[in-house]
């Protein structure tokens, strides 16, 4: 009750439109909640979500890992009497020449520690791996196949000169590649060069330069062994492994930022 002067009035608020207002909305809200859980579920929008957030956590050990190399790289190195400075310019231009390709900057770590610790030059043994890298991607062979060849002409390179079982598996990671690093160096087949290599009429560092060579410039007849990786590695089953090395980085990235 209201009092004005002597007179007296009621006062009513009529609520049943508001109600009903409040009611339409909240059943409103239900039903497009209900609906866009449907279109989402309908679209597979849910496991394209889930299976993103699956491919960021299994990425995590891989951009741990990388973190990891970035942060060790250096101090191995150190232990080989390489300065702290080189190592950086060392580890950044591996990770800029790798962007794109399927080969982890943990091999090409492991692969330039090997070089090094046979000639302690980690810029000329920066170059080795990323050259020979190339060819091996440039020869198509599988993963295994690569990491093989990559591993057994570390070892001839710290022996001085490959044996039959090391130019063999040369041979068979990158036989197109190998036959042209052979004609460049003026011998006709890559038998002959594997015999002048494991006679010492070639020397490795000799071998590892010219493929640096073809590498940077290629031939008149062939593209440099950069462009031929890039060419090389377009298929659909080594566009998955980019894409997976890719994130891997993405991922190191943002916890390097946190």
């Amino acid at each position: 009750m209201a009092v004005a002067g002597s007179l007296t009035y009621d006062t009513k608020i009529d609520k049943n439109g508001f109600e009903k207002g409040l009611n339409s909305l909240e059943k409103t809200t239900q039903s497009c909640g209900a609906k866009i859980k449907n279109i989402v579920t309908a679209l597979g929008i849910d496991k394209l979500i889930s299976a993103t957030f699956n491919i960021l956590n299994n990425s995590i050990d891989g951009a741990i890992s990388r973190l990891d190399t970035l942060n060790n790289y250096p101090k191995v190195m150190s232990n080989l009497g390489i300065a702290s400075e080189k190592s950086q310019k060392s580890i950044k231009k591996m990770s800029d020449k790798l962007s794109g390709l399927p080969t982890t900057l943990d091999e090409g770590a492991m692969a330039v520690q090997r070089f090094t610790s046979a000639n302690s030059d980690i810029e000329k043994s920066t170059d080795y791996f990323l050259a020979l890298n190339n060819a091996l991607l440039a020869g198509g062979a599988a993963t295994d196949i690569q990491s093989s060849a990559l591993e057994q002409l570390s070892q001839a390179y710290a022996k001085g000169k490959p044996d039959m079982m090391e130019w063999r598996s040369l041979t068979t990671a990158m036989p197109a590649q190998l036959k042209q690093v052979a004609i460049a160096m003026g011998y006709p087949s890559t038998d002959a060069l594997g015999e002048a290599l494991r006679k010492g009429e070639v020397s490795m560092d000799a071998f590892m330069d010219k493929i640096v060579e073809l590498n940077e410039k290629g031939t008149g007849e062939f593209q440099s062994f950069e462009e031929q990786a890039r060419n090389s590695t377009g298929g659909i089953a080594t566009s998955i492994t980019v894409a997976k090395t890719q994130v891997v980085k993405g991922v190191a990235d943002i916890i390097k930022s946190l």
